[in-house]
Order: C-alpha cells, then sequence, then structure tokens
C-alpha cells in the first residue's frame, strides 16, 4: 500500500500503520499520477483474464469448484453417487464448458487424460471422403457408420489409457483369450476387427481404411453406378444401397466394435485404481457448424459413447452447445428424457458469478498493486448509475454466463487511463462496446439456425415498451417489427422457418425467448430466461409477460 506525501510528488510506503494498511489500498501507478486513498485507479492494459480457457492465466486461481466438477471428480460408480453416468457438458457459449474441461484435466487425482479433436480427426475425414460424401448425396443414411467411426475413435483412446504396455502386448492378450474358458462376449470377433486394421488400429488412418473396406466390400454387392458418378439413384437402387450399408456396418463394424468394449471391461477396466477423463471439446469448431450433417454426426457420438459407459475407470466428457443438442432433439434424433442421467446442465446465478469476478479482481489487485486487503467488485464499482449500484448493473446486463461478466469487466478496466478511478461513463462507454461484442458473439451462436438472427435481434429497438405482453403490444407495432424484419431479408436467406417468423408475431418471441434477449417477468425479482431446462416457450407461455434483457433494451 502506498500514499503519497503532501505535494503529490512521491509515493511513501505504509510499513507501521498496519490498521490503515489494512483498512486502505492506494496503488502508486505513476510518480506523476498519484491516486487518493480508498480509490482504485487502474490502467488501460489491465484485465481480469481472457475470455479463452486455453490462455487464460487466471483460471487456476480464481477457479469456482461448482457441484459440476465436484461430481465429474467423483468416479464412485456405487448408488451413493447417482451422477456417476453424468458425462455430458450443456451449456450455452461462454458458459465455462471449457474452462470446466480444462480444470478437470488439470486436477491432481487424474491418473491418465487424453482428448480427442474430433476437428481434424474424424470430421475432416467425413468431409474429405469422397465415398461418404457420395453416399450422403445420394440420400443414404450413415447414422450407424457414422457411430462406429466415433467408437473406433474412442477405442484408440480408451485402450491405451487402460493397457499401458505396448500395442502388441495388447493384442496378444486379445489372441490369448480365443480358446479358452466360455466368456460373455466373443474374443474371435473383437480379434477379427483388430486383424482388419492392426497395422493402424491406434493411428488416424484406421478410420480411412475403415472406409476404403467398407467400399470395397459394398462396392462388389451393390454395383451401383450412379454412387461413384455423383447421379442420383432411382428409389429402388436406393433402398438396396441403404439396406447393404446398414447391414455391413452393423455386422462388421458394430457387433466387433461391442465384443472388443466387453473385453475391454471385463479383463482391463480396474474399478478404483484409475481415474481416467478423454474429453471432446470442438463440436462446433468446424465445417459441421454449417452443414445439415452435424445433428447426424453429433447424436451418432451420444450413441457410441453410450457403449464405454460400464466401463467403470473412464469418463468421457463431451462439452456440447445447448443449441446444437436442442437441434439434435427438435430434428426427434433422440429423446432428451433419455438423456437426463447423462447430462450436466451448465448454469450460473448472480451471486456465483460475482462470486468469479470477485476473485479475478482480487488476483489483479494482488498480483499488479500488491494490495494489502481482499478487494472484491463492490469496492471498484462502489458508485450508481441510474439508482443502481455499479457492480449490479454490471451483472445484470451480462446473460449470467462468466465470459460475459468477465469481458464486460476487461471493458471497464480498458477505459482506464491511469488518471481517475472506474466512473460512470466509463462504464457506460463499456456497455457500448460489450453489446456490440455480445450480439456478436450471439449472431454467431445462432445463425446457422436462424439466418436473420441480427434482424430479429435489431427489431427489438421498435417495441414501445421493455416490459410487455402479446395483449398490450398493438398490431401497428407488431407489424412496424415484423416489417422491419421482412424488408432486410435477403432472397437467398428466405425459408420456411423465416417465412413463419415474419407473418406471425408470436413466433418471433418465440425466437427471442430462445436466444436469451427477452426473459418471462414472473415477479419484480424473478425473470426467467432460456435455459437447458426450460429452452423455449410453449402455448402456455404466450399470456405471460415478458421484459427485454436490459443488455438489449436500447432505449
Amino acid at each position: 500500500m502506498y500514499l503519497c506525501d503532501k505535494d503529490h510528488k512521491f509515493p511513501i510506503k505504509i510499513w507501521t500503520h498496519n490498521e490503515l494498511a489494512h483498512n486502505y489500498d492506494c496503488f502508486y501507478l505513476d510518480a506523476k499520477r498519484i491516486s487518493k486513498v480508498n480509490t482504485f485507479i487502474f490502467r488501460n492494459n489491465d484485465e481480469i483474464g481472457k475470455l479463452e480457457a486455453e490462455s487464460d492465466t487466471y483460471l487456476d486461481t480464481c477457479f469456482l469448484e461448482t457441484n459440476i466438477f465436484k461430481g465429474i471428480m467423483n468416479f464412485d460408480p456405487s448408488e451413493k453417487n447417482p451422477d456417476f453416468t453424468k458425462r455430458i457438458i450443456v451449456g450455452r457459449t461462454g458458459s465455462g464448458k471449457s474452462a470446466l474441461l480444462k480444470k478437470i484435466l488439470d486436477e491432481g487425482s487424474i491418473k491418465v487424460y487424453d482428448k480427442i479433436e474430433a476437428e481434424n480427426t474424424i470430421f475432416e475425414h467425413v468431409k474429405n471422403n469422397v465415398f461418404i460424401s457420395s453416399l450422403n448425396d445420394s440420400g443414404i443414411d450413415l447414422r450407424v457408420f457414422y457411430k462406429s467411426l466415433w467408437l473406433h475413435a474412442l477405442l484408440i483412446k480408451v485402450i491405451p489409457a487402460l493397457h499401458r504396455s505396448s500395442y502388441q502386448s495388447f493384442f496378444n492378450k486379445i489372441q490369448d483369450l480365443i480358446g479358452g474358458k466360455k466368456k460373455t462376449y466373443s474374443p474371435e470377433l473383437a480379434n477379427e476387427y483388430i486383424e482388419q486394421f492392426k497395422d493402424v488400429f491406434f493411428n488416424d488412418k484406421a478410420l480411412v481404411e475403415i472406409s476404403n473396406k467398407m467400399q470395397a466390400d459394398l462396392s462388389s454387392k451393390i454395383n451401383v453406378k450412379g454412387i461413384n458418378l455423383g447421379g442420383k439413384l432411382g428409389r429402388e437402387d436406393t433402398q438396396k444401397v441403404q439396406s447393404e450399408t446398414s447391414s455391413y456396418v452393423s455386422r462388421e463394424l458394430i457387433r466387433k466394435q461391442k465384443e472388443l468394449i466387453k473385453i475391454l471391461n471385463e479383463e482391463f477396466s480396474e474399478v478404483g485404481q484409475f481415474r481416467i477423463i478423454i474429453s471432446i471439446d470442438d463440436l462446433d469448431r468446424s465445417w459441421l457448424s454449417s452443414s445439415d450433417i452435424r445433428y447426424d454426426f453429433i447424436n451418432a457420438l451420444l450413441e457410441a459413447f453410450r457403449e464405454l459407459l460400464d466401463v467403470k475407470s473412464v469418463k468421457i466428457l463431451i462439452s456440447i452447445r445447448t443449441d446444437i443438442l436442442m437441434g439434435i432433439y427438435n430434428k426427434t434424433l433422440r429423446q432428451d428424457e433419455k438423456d437426463q442421467s447423462l447430462i450436466y446442465s451448465v448454469s450460473w446465478n448472480k451471486s456465483e458469478i460475482r462470486e468469479i469476478i470477485d476473485m479475478r479482481i482480487n488476483h489483479l489487485v494482488k498480483n499488479k498493486y500488491q494490495g494489502s486487503r481482499t478487494i472484491t467488485m463492490s469496492d471498484i464499482f462502489d458508485f450508481n448509475i441510474d439508482n443502481v449500484r455499479a457492480d449490479d448493473y454490471i451483472l445484470d446486463r451480462t446473460m449470467l454466463r462468466p465470459r460475459d461478466a468477465i469481458s464486460f469487466v476487461n471493458y471497464c478496466l480498458k477505459e482506464c487511463d491511469g488518471n481517475v478511478s472506474i466512473n460512470q461513463d466509463m462504464v457506460l462507454m463499456a456497455e457500448e462496446k460489450f453489446f456490440s461484442s455480445r450480439k456478436r458473439a450471439l449472431v454467431s451462436e445462432w445463425v446457422t439456425i436462424y439466418k436473420n438472427i441480427s434482424d430479429y435481434i435489431d427489431s427489438l429497438s421498435l417495441l414501445k415498451d421493455y416490459v410487455f405482453s402479446l395483449n398490450t403490444i398493438d398490431d401497428d407495432n407488431k407489424n412496424e417489427v415484423l416489417t422491419y424484419i421482412l424488408d432486410r431479408a435477403s432472397s437467398d436467406t428466405d425459408s420456411d422457418l423465416h417465412s413463419k417468423i415474419v407473418m406471425n408475431f408470436d413466433e418471433l418471441m418465440k425466437v427471442w425467448f430462445i436466444v436469451g434477449v427477452i426473459g418471462i417477468k414472473r415477479t419484480e425479482t424473478l425473470i426467467i430466461y432460456s435455459s437447458y431446462d426450460k429452452p423455449d416457450l410453449d402455448v402456455t407461455d404466450m399470456n405471460r409477460t415478458f421484459i427485454i434483457h436490459p443488455l438489449f433494451n436500447r432505449r
């Protein structure tokens, strides 16, 4: 702690007045720039962490151990731990999924961990394989094949984690099981699968070999020229190709892969001996993000990893955005009820977000300015904006996601110049910049589903009231909003979904709620925004009172 002399020229470090040092902090930032006692002054290069978990140096010391973190770290498979099967981490962009995975993988109690780089392996393989592309273009359902690819990708991570010896010793052990006592599994089938791809089994070339072998085996049976020529198959040919493809994958791949998994569970898995984590966290970072195939492909992953749930010492963690999972459910590819026992939904309340920011602000102060006492968000933002405390004002304008809160505070710090403490004008200027970045992020998150999402969000500003219901908005105002959107739609973004939205104000409201720019106003203090548990509006919600999210209330 530093105080200044009476001439405001030199910092004087206080060594003896412990009580004063405990109750007041003053940061000396420059010999010519002097702060006042109990005033916090920052430079514009200060920040409370990075937005991406991979580069966030604050994460190690400022991580909030939630129940989700504790649940994942609990490997007890007994009835005492009903959450043992929960492996799918679901959350919106910026909710902290990647940060959670990073901390889990860094935890000392995890004996072995590995990652599956989906984008660089399976995604690119599917994209670049001409035969697979031809089958897709011909309307062949390849979901069962995608599942087999995922199973192999999982196996080549799980096997080395369980069997720490050489690959050859693993192959030998599988062979040694043949001809022994009758088991609940078939070592012969498992060995058949291994022998087919033995030379490349544990590298990425195995996926290519699996696809090439399927192509060779199917080509001799199908003999349909249209596939290789890029032509459109007739109905009869399509049915023939579909039948042969599904039969081949089930018989030659998945059946044998399942037998190998049974062997892993009974012969290799040592419950309580190892804690093994394998994570998948880049499911939205590839060409699939804008492809209709993504839902089939990610659904296949969710089916594949279920096959390994019985391997008690291994947890395969899948991080997935809420909107992608909802897209899978909406396409009726799977029933959400069946996934409830597998899902951790990442969400935060205001007090938790505040705690995260408090830790990060305190970390900044202590490490950069050697502050002697604990500093919180309320200490830094100790003033009002529109009759609301500044710290509450900031938190209310986040979407209760850690990344949002970190970003907003960082924007506030960027307004600092080392001369004056943070004030109302700085926060308001930071809000404008934060709004722009948050809107861009929101558009990026939802544009693959709603091509005109930017216009949908902008149209909120045309509503006359920020608290409203369907009955309180007059027809002229509704038409004004819908006309605004209609006038901005380009011909290349026209779709049945867009037409449905611009023709029905109710549908537009549903979109607003889904993406999080409006909420249901239940009481003065309770506002319900979209979440995994309440993702959208149903017919019973349409008579409720709604409120525009404070960040998007541009009036």
